[in-house]
Protein backbone atom coordinates (compact mmCIF):
# COMPACT_ATOMS: atom_id res chain seq x y z
CA UNK A 1 0.00 0.00 0.00
CA UNK A 2 1.15 3.55 -0.71
CA UNK A 3 -0.33 6.43 1.24
CA UNK A 4 0.60 10.09 1.48
CA UNK A 5 2.18 9.28 4.86
CA UNK A 6 4.45 6.63 3.36
CA UNK A 7 5.44 9.02 0.57
CA UNK A 8 6.35 11.64 3.19
CA UNK A 9 8.39 9.07 5.12
CA UNK A 10 10.35 8.09 2.02
CA UNK A 11 11.05 11.77 1.36
CA UNK A 12 12.35 12.35 4.91
CA UNK A 13 14.60 9.28 4.83
CA UNK A 14 16.12 9.99 1.42
CA UNK A 15 16.31 13.81 1.50
CA UNK A 16 19.92 13.94 2.83
CA UNK A 17 21.05 11.78 -0.10
CA UNK A 18 18.94 13.53 -2.73
CA UNK A 19 21.61 16.10 -3.64
CA UNK A 20 24.13 13.34 -4.25
CA UNK A 21 21.68 10.96 -5.96
CA UNK A 22 18.91 13.04 -7.62
CA UNK A 23 15.59 11.21 -7.74
CA UNK A 24 16.66 8.63 -5.16
CA UNK A 25 13.39 8.88 -3.20
CA UNK A 26 11.40 8.22 -6.39
CA UNK A 27 13.47 5.14 -7.17
CA UNK A 28 13.01 3.85 -3.62
CA UNK A 29 9.27 4.38 -3.88
CA UNK A 30 9.09 2.62 -7.26
CA UNK A 31 11.00 -0.38 -5.87
CA UNK A 32 8.55 -0.56 -2.98
CA UNK A 33 5.60 -0.41 -5.37
CA UNK A 34 7.13 -3.19 -7.47
CA UNK A 35 7.09 -5.43 -4.42
CA UNK A 36 3.53 -4.48 -3.49
CA UNK A 37 2.25 -5.18 -6.99
CA UNK A 38 4.08 -8.51 -7.14
CA UNK A 39 2.54 -9.58 -3.83
CA UNK A 40 -1.02 -8.62 -4.83
CA UNK A 41 -1.19 -9.91 -8.42
CA UNK A 42 -1.82 -13.57 -7.42
CA UNK A 43 -5.09 -12.58 -5.74
CA UNK A 44 -6.31 -11.15 -9.07
CA UNK A 45 -5.05 -13.94 -11.32
CA UNK A 46 -8.57 -15.33 -11.78
CA UNK A 47 -9.39 -12.30 -13.97
CA UNK A 48 -6.78 -13.19 -16.61
CA UNK A 49 -8.94 -15.38 -18.84
CA UNK A 50 -12.23 -13.47 -18.42
CA UNK A 51 -10.54 -10.17 -19.37
CA UNK A 52 -8.95 -11.73 -22.44
CA UNK A 53 -12.28 -13.32 -23.43
CA UNK A 54 -14.12 -9.99 -23.04
CA UNK A 55 -11.48 -8.28 -25.19
CA UNK A 56 -11.99 -10.73 -28.05
CA UNK A 57 -15.77 -11.06 -27.93
CA UNK A 58 -17.03 -10.55 -31.54
CA UNK A 59 -20.29 -9.07 -30.19
CA UNK A 60 -18.47 -6.41 -28.19
CA UNK A 61 -19.69 -2.82 -28.57
CA UNK A 62 -18.30 0.50 -27.41
CA UNK A 63 -18.74 0.81 -23.65
CA UNK A 64 -17.08 3.09 -21.09
CA UNK A 65 -16.76 2.77 -17.32
CA UNK A 66 -16.52 5.99 -15.30
CA UNK A 67 -14.84 5.84 -11.89
CA UNK A 68 -15.62 9.06 -9.98
CA UNK A 69 -12.93 10.82 -8.00
CA UNK A 70 -15.58 11.76 -5.41
CA UNK A 71 -19.07 10.43 -5.81
CA UNK A 72 -21.80 9.47 -6.14
CA UNK A 73 -22.03 9.73 -2.33
CA UNK A 74 -20.50 13.22 -2.51
CA UNK A 75 -22.93 16.10 -1.82
CA UNK A 76 -21.72 17.73 -5.06
CA UNK A 77 -22.90 14.81 -7.23
CA UNK A 78 -25.64 16.64 -9.09
CA UNK A 79 -26.21 19.08 -11.94
CA UNK A 80 -24.15 22.26 -11.42
CA UNK A 81 -22.52 20.79 -8.31
CA UNK A 82 -18.93 21.58 -9.39
CA UNK A 83 -18.06 17.88 -9.36
CA UNK A 84 -15.81 17.26 -12.34
CA UNK A 85 -16.56 13.57 -12.55
CA UNK A 86 -20.29 14.12 -12.43
CA UNK A 87 -19.80 16.30 -15.50
CA UNK A 88 -17.67 13.62 -17.19
CA UNK A 89 -20.30 10.96 -16.46
CA UNK A 90 -23.29 13.12 -17.39
CA UNK A 91 -21.75 14.48 -20.58
CA UNK A 92 -20.74 10.99 -21.72
CA UNK A 93 -24.32 9.81 -21.24
CA UNK A 94 -25.55 12.77 -23.28
CA UNK A 95 -23.06 12.01 -26.07
CA UNK A 96 -23.11 8.19 -26.17
CA UNK A 97 -26.43 7.29 -24.54
CA UNK A 98 -26.84 5.94 -21.02
CA UNK A 99 -26.71 2.31 -22.23
CA UNK A 100 -23.04 2.73 -23.20
CA UNK A 101 -21.88 4.30 -19.93
CA UNK A 102 -21.52 2.50 -16.58
CA UNK A 103 -20.66 4.15 -13.27
CA UNK A 104 -18.37 2.34 -10.84
CA UNK A 105 -19.62 3.84 -7.59
CA UNK A 106 -17.25 3.88 -4.63
CA UNK A 107 -17.92 4.99 -1.09
CA UNK A 108 -15.47 6.42 1.41
CA UNK A 109 -16.38 3.56 3.75
CA UNK A 110 -15.53 0.86 1.18
CA UNK A 111 -12.66 -1.46 2.21
CA UNK A 112 -9.20 -0.44 1.02
CA UNK A 113 -8.44 -1.78 -2.48
CA UNK A 114 -12.01 -3.01 -2.90
CA UNK A 115 -12.14 -1.17 -6.21
CA UNK A 116 -9.48 -3.44 -7.76
CA UNK A 117 -11.72 -6.49 -7.99
CA UNK A 118 -14.85 -4.48 -8.64
CA UNK A 119 -13.26 -2.66 -11.59
CA UNK A 120 -11.90 -5.82 -13.17
CA UNK A 121 -15.20 -7.63 -12.74
CA UNK A 122 -17.14 -4.72 -14.21
CA UNK A 123 -14.87 -4.64 -17.27
CA UNK A 124 -15.58 -8.35 -17.76
CA UNK A 125 -19.35 -7.93 -17.24
CA UNK A 126 -19.73 -4.94 -19.59
CA UNK A 127 -16.96 -5.92 -22.05
CA UNK A 128 -15.79 -2.33 -21.64
CA UNK A 129 -13.65 -0.74 -24.33
CA UNK A 130 -12.71 2.32 -22.27
CA UNK A 131 -12.30 3.26 -18.61
CA UNK A 132 -11.90 6.80 -17.31
CA UNK A 133 -10.77 7.60 -13.78
CA UNK A 134 -8.75 10.08 -11.76
CA UNK A 135 -5.33 8.48 -11.27
CA UNK A 136 -3.78 10.81 -8.69
CA UNK A 137 -5.40 9.01 -5.74
CA UNK A 138 -7.60 5.97 -5.29
CA UNK A 139 -11.31 6.70 -5.84
CA UNK A 140 -12.82 8.30 -2.73
CA UNK A 141 -9.60 7.63 -0.79
CA UNK A 142 -7.55 10.81 -0.68
CA UNK A 143 -4.82 9.25 1.50
CA UNK A 144 -4.31 6.16 -0.63
CA UNK A 145 -2.88 5.23 -4.04
CA UNK A 146 -2.73 1.74 -5.52
CA UNK A 147 -3.65 2.20 -9.19
CA UNK A 148 -0.56 0.28 -10.31
CA UNK A 149 -2.10 -3.01 -9.15
CA UNK A 150 -5.21 -3.11 -11.38
CA UNK A 151 -3.31 -1.25 -14.13
CA UNK A 152 -0.80 -4.10 -14.32
CA UNK A 153 -3.59 -6.66 -14.67
CA UNK A 154 -5.23 -4.58 -17.39
CA UNK A 155 -2.00 -4.01 -19.29
CA UNK A 156 -1.36 -7.73 -19.53
CA UNK A 157 -4.90 -8.97 -20.26
CA UNK A 158 -7.21 -6.23 -21.61
CA UNK A 159 -7.03 -4.42 -24.96
CA UNK A 160 -9.08 -1.38 -23.90
CA UNK A 161 -8.04 2.22 -23.28
CA UNK A 162 -7.65 3.68 -19.81
CA UNK A 163 -8.08 7.49 -19.71
CA UNK A 164 -6.37 8.78 -16.58
CA UNK A 165 -7.50 12.26 -15.57
CA UNK A 166 -5.13 14.58 -13.71
CA UNK A 167 -5.30 18.20 -12.60
CA UNK A 168 -2.19 18.52 -10.40
CA UNK A 169 0.77 17.37 -12.50
CA UNK A 170 2.78 20.21 -10.93
CA UNK A 171 3.02 18.15 -7.73
CA UNK A 172 6.06 15.84 -8.20
CA UNK A 173 4.62 12.97 -6.18
CA UNK A 174 1.52 12.96 -8.38
CA UNK A 175 3.40 13.15 -11.66
CA UNK A 176 5.68 10.28 -10.60
CA UNK A 177 2.58 8.12 -10.09
CA UNK A 178 1.35 8.91 -13.59
CA UNK A 179 4.78 8.13 -15.05
CA UNK A 180 4.76 4.76 -13.32
CA UNK A 181 1.31 3.91 -14.72
CA UNK A 182 2.32 5.04 -18.21
CA UNK A 183 5.33 2.71 -18.15
CA UNK A 184 3.09 -0.17 -17.04
CA UNK A 185 0.35 0.31 -19.64
CA UNK A 186 0.95 1.60 -23.17
CA UNK A 187 -2.81 2.04 -23.58
CA UNK A 188 -3.04 4.58 -20.74
CA UNK A 189 -3.91 8.05 -22.03
CA UNK A 190 -3.26 10.77 -19.46
CA UNK A 191 -5.62 13.75 -19.69
CA UNK A 192 -4.04 16.63 -17.75
CA UNK A 193 -6.36 19.58 -17.40
CA UNK A 194 -3.93 22.39 -16.71
CA UNK A 195 -0.70 21.97 -18.64
CA UNK A 196 0.89 20.08 -21.57
CA UNK A 197 2.60 16.83 -20.58
CA UNK A 198 3.19 15.05 -23.91
CA UNK A 199 6.58 13.36 -23.76
CA UNK A 200 6.74 13.68 -19.97
CA UNK A 201 5.09 10.37 -19.05
CA UNK A 202 7.02 8.26 -21.55
CA UNK A 203 9.45 9.83 -24.02
CA UNK A 204 7.70 10.53 -27.30
CA UNK A 205 4.22 9.58 -26.08
CA UNK A 206 1.37 11.99 -26.85
CA UNK A 207 -0.98 12.83 -23.99
CA UNK A 208 -4.02 15.12 -23.82
CA UNK A 209 -4.03 18.57 -22.30
CA UNK A 210 -4.33 21.24 -21.31
CA UNK A 211 -8.06 21.17 -21.87
CA UNK A 212 -11.33 22.72 -20.76
CA UNK A 213 -13.17 20.59 -18.22
CA UNK A 214 -16.41 19.32 -19.76
CA UNK A 215 -19.75 20.63 -18.65
CA UNK A 216 -22.82 18.58 -19.37
CA UNK A 217 -25.64 20.13 -21.34
CA UNK A 218 -27.73 19.98 -18.18
CA UNK A 219 -25.18 21.99 -16.17
CA UNK A 220 -24.58 24.49 -18.97
CA UNK A 221 -28.33 25.10 -19.15
CA UNK A 222 -28.51 25.52 -15.37
CA UNK A 223 -25.69 28.09 -15.44
CA UNK A 224 -27.22 30.11 -18.25
CA UNK A 225 -30.58 30.01 -16.51
CA UNK A 226 -29.10 31.19 -13.18
CA UNK A 227 -27.33 34.22 -14.66
CA UNK A 228 -30.19 35.33 -16.90
CA UNK A 229 -30.98 38.96 -16.08
CA UNK A 230 -28.01 39.41 -13.72
CA UNK A 231 -27.04 43.07 -13.22
CA UNK A 232 -23.44 44.23 -13.17
CA UNK A 233 -22.72 45.38 -9.62
CA UNK A 234 -18.91 45.23 -9.42
CA UNK A 235 -16.34 46.68 -11.81
CA UNK A 236 -13.57 44.35 -10.63
CA UNK A 237 -13.64 41.19 -8.49
CA UNK A 238 -11.50 38.34 -7.32
CA UNK A 239 -13.53 35.24 -6.58
CA UNK A 240 -11.76 32.12 -5.35
CA UNK A 241 -9.46 30.55 -2.77
CA UNK A 242 -7.26 33.01 -0.91
CA UNK A 243 -3.86 31.36 -1.01
CA UNK A 244 -1.18 33.37 0.77
CA UNK A 245 0.39 34.62 -2.47
CA UNK A 246 -3.02 35.77 -3.72
CA UNK A 247 -3.70 37.68 -0.49
CA UNK A 248 -0.38 39.48 -0.96
CA UNK A 249 -1.22 40.38 -4.55
CA UNK A 250 -4.69 41.65 -3.57
CA UNK A 251 -3.17 43.71 -0.75
CA UNK A 252 -0.75 45.21 -3.26
CA UNK A 253 -3.63 46.06 -5.58
CA UNK A 254 -5.53 47.84 -2.83
CA UNK A 255 -2.37 49.65 -1.74
CA UNK A 256 -2.11 50.94 -5.32
CA UNK A 257 -5.65 52.31 -5.06
CA UNK A 258 -7.40 49.60 -7.09
CA UNK A 259 -10.91 48.85 -5.82
CA UNK A 260 -11.33 45.07 -6.01
CA UNK A 261 -14.24 43.20 -4.43
CA UNK A 262 -13.08 39.89 -2.95
CA UNK A 263 -15.54 36.99 -2.93
CA UNK A 264 -18.57 39.32 -3.02
CA UNK A 265 -20.90 36.35 -3.63
CA UNK A 266 -20.39 35.36 0.02
CA UNK A 267 -22.39 36.86 2.91
CA UNK A 268 -19.23 37.01 5.08
CA UNK A 269 -15.81 38.61 4.69
CA UNK A 270 -12.90 36.26 3.92
CA UNK A 271 -9.29 37.15 4.65
CA UNK A 272 -7.33 33.92 4.24
CA UNK A 273 -7.40 30.48 2.64
CA UNK A 274 -9.29 28.67 5.39
CA UNK A 275 -12.00 31.32 5.59
CA UNK A 276 -12.40 31.32 1.80
CA UNK A 277 -12.87 27.52 1.71
CA UNK A 278 -15.27 27.23 4.65
CA UNK A 279 -19.08 27.45 4.35
CA UNK A 280 -18.90 28.06 0.64
CA UNK A 281 -21.99 29.18 -1.28
CA UNK A 282 -23.29 26.91 -4.04
CA UNK A 283 -21.58 26.67 -7.40
CA UNK A 284 -24.42 28.56 -9.06
CA UNK A 285 -24.05 31.32 -6.44
CA UNK A 286 -20.36 31.51 -7.34
CA UNK A 287 -21.22 31.76 -11.03
CA UNK A 288 -23.80 34.44 -10.26
CA UNK A 289 -21.11 36.44 -8.45
CA UNK A 290 -19.06 36.32 -11.64
CA UNK A 291 -22.12 37.39 -13.64
CA UNK A 292 -22.43 40.46 -11.41
CA UNK A 293 -18.83 41.41 -12.24
CA UNK A 294 -17.75 43.40 -15.25
CA UNK A 295 -14.20 42.09 -14.88
CA UNK A 296 -12.62 39.43 -12.68
CA UNK A 297 -9.00 38.51 -11.95
CA UNK A 298 -7.40 35.12 -12.51
CA UNK A 299 -4.01 34.31 -10.96
CA UNK A 300 -2.54 31.42 -12.95
CA UNK A 301 0.17 30.16 -10.62
CA UNK A 302 -0.02 26.40 -10.10
CA UNK A 303 -0.86 25.30 -6.57
CA UNK A 304 1.93 22.71 -6.72
CA UNK A 305 4.72 24.96 -7.95
CA UNK A 306 5.81 28.26 -9.46
CA UNK A 307 4.62 27.49 -13.00
CA UNK A 308 1.52 28.82 -14.74
CA UNK A 309 -1.61 26.81 -15.52
CA UNK A 310 -4.66 27.19 -17.71
CA UNK A 311 -7.37 27.70 -15.08
CA UNK A 312 -11.03 26.67 -15.18
CA UNK A 313 -11.91 30.15 -13.86
CA UNK A 314 -11.31 31.53 -17.36
CA UNK A 315 -14.08 29.28 -18.66
CA UNK A 316 -16.42 29.99 -15.75
CA UNK A 317 -16.05 33.76 -16.04
CA UNK A 318 -16.69 33.60 -19.76
CA UNK A 319 -19.85 31.54 -19.24
CA UNK A 320 -21.04 34.24 -16.83
CA UNK A 321 -20.39 37.03 -19.39
CA UNK A 322 -17.58 38.42 -17.24
CA UNK A 323 -14.29 39.48 -18.82
CA UNK A 324 -11.43 37.62 -17.16
CA UNK A 325 -8.02 39.21 -16.74
CA UNK A 326 -5.21 36.68 -16.36
CA UNK A 327 -1.44 36.69 -15.95
CA UNK A 328 -1.26 33.43 -17.91
CA UNK A 329 1.21 34.13 -20.73
CA UNK A 330 0.49 31.07 -22.84
CA UNK A 331 -2.36 28.70 -21.96
CA UNK A 332 -5.47 30.84 -22.31
CA UNK A 333 -4.67 32.09 -25.81
CA UNK A 334 -5.00 28.54 -27.13
CA UNK A 335 -8.66 28.47 -26.06
CA UNK A 336 -9.98 32.03 -26.26
CA UNK A 337 -9.36 34.77 -28.82
CA UNK A 338 -7.43 37.80 -27.62
CA UNK A 339 -10.53 39.99 -27.44
CA UNK A 340 -12.33 37.40 -25.25
CA UNK A 341 -10.04 37.83 -22.21
CA UNK A 342 -7.51 40.33 -20.89
CA UNK A 343 -3.86 40.01 -19.89
CA UNK A 344 -1.75 41.67 -17.21
CA UNK A 345 1.94 40.89 -16.79
CA UNK A 346 2.20 42.19 -13.23
CA UNK A 347 -0.11 43.49 -10.53
CA UNK A 348 1.30 46.99 -10.99
CA UNK A 349 -0.31 47.42 -14.42
CA UNK A 350 -3.70 45.92 -13.54
CA UNK A 351 -5.23 49.32 -12.79
CA UNK A 352 -4.43 50.58 -16.28
CA UNK A 353 -5.72 47.38 -17.93
CA UNK A 354 -9.00 47.66 -15.99
CA UNK A 355 -9.42 51.36 -16.84
CA UNK A 356 -8.96 50.69 -20.54
CA UNK A 357 -11.48 47.82 -20.49
CA UNK A 358 -14.10 49.85 -18.59
CA UNK A 359 -13.64 52.97 -20.71
CA UNK A 360 -15.75 51.61 -23.58
CA UNK A 361 -18.85 49.85 -22.13
CA UNK A 362 -20.20 48.84 -25.53
CA UNK A 363 -16.96 47.20 -26.59
CA UNK A 364 -16.66 45.50 -23.18
CA UNK A 365 -20.14 44.03 -23.58
CA UNK A 366 -19.24 42.69 -27.02
CA UNK A 367 -16.14 41.04 -25.60
CA UNK A 368 -18.16 39.45 -22.78
CA UNK A 369 -20.79 38.10 -25.17
CA UNK A 370 -18.16 36.69 -27.53
CA UNK A 371 -16.36 35.02 -24.63
CA UNK A 372 -19.60 33.43 -23.45
CA UNK A 373 -20.35 31.97 -26.89
CA UNK A 374 -16.83 30.52 -27.04
CA UNK A 375 -17.15 29.10 -23.50
CA UNK A 376 -20.37 27.28 -24.37
CA UNK A 377 -18.62 25.77 -27.40
CA UNK A 378 -15.62 24.66 -25.32
CA UNK A 379 -17.81 23.20 -22.55
CA UNK A 380 -19.45 20.76 -24.92
CA UNK A 381 -16.59 19.46 -27.03
CA UNK A 382 -13.10 20.62 -25.97
CA UNK A 383 -12.32 17.93 -23.37
CA UNK A 384 -13.69 15.02 -25.38
CA UNK A 385 -12.38 16.40 -28.67
CA UNK A 386 -8.80 16.69 -27.39
CA UNK A 387 -8.94 13.17 -26.00
CA UNK A 388 -10.31 11.93 -29.32
CA UNK A 389 -7.45 13.57 -31.21
CA UNK A 390 -4.88 11.75 -29.04
CA UNK A 391 -6.72 8.44 -29.37
CA UNK A 392 -6.50 8.83 -33.14
CA UNK A 393 -2.85 9.91 -33.10
CA UNK A 394 -1.88 6.90 -30.96
CA UNK A 395 -3.97 4.40 -32.92
CA UNK A 396 -6.29 3.71 -29.97
CA UNK A 397 -10.01 3.03 -30.20
CA UNK A 398 -12.26 6.05 -30.70
CA UNK A 399 -14.58 7.06 -27.87
CA UNK A 400 -16.87 9.99 -28.71
CA UNK A 401 -15.85 10.87 -32.26
CA UNK A 402 -16.00 14.57 -31.32
CA UNK A 403 -13.57 17.24 -32.52
CA UNK A 404 -12.31 20.03 -30.29
CA UNK A 405 -13.25 23.55 -31.44
CA UNK A 406 -10.60 25.10 -33.70
CA UNK A 407 -8.00 27.17 -31.92
CA UNK A 408 -8.67 30.90 -31.99
CA UNK A 409 -6.85 32.89 -34.64
CA UNK A 410 -3.71 34.51 -33.27
CA UNK A 411 -3.25 38.18 -34.10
Amino acid sequence: MSTDNSVSLIGKITTPLHKIFPGLHYRVWNRQRDQVVKSQLPSLAHFTRPLAAASHDPERDLHVIVIPHYGPDAPTWHVAGQNHFFEIYQSLQEILGSERVTLLATDKSDPDFDYHERLLQLIVDTKATHVIGQIETDPNKSEQWSWDVPMTVLAENWDGVFIGVMWDWAYPWLSIRAKRLARINSKLLVAELCQPISGLTVKGRIEAGPMTMPLSRATTAAILGRIAGAKKVYDLTFIGALYDYRVQLIDQLRADGVNVAVNPHRPDVTADYHESRANQPSYLDYIYGLAQSQITINFSQAAGGPGEQYKIRIQEAALAQCLCLTDDRDGTRHFFAQDQFGFFDEVGNLEQVVKIALANPEELKQRQVAAQARAVELAGTDFWGRIEAVLTARGLQSLTGLEAPPAPNAD
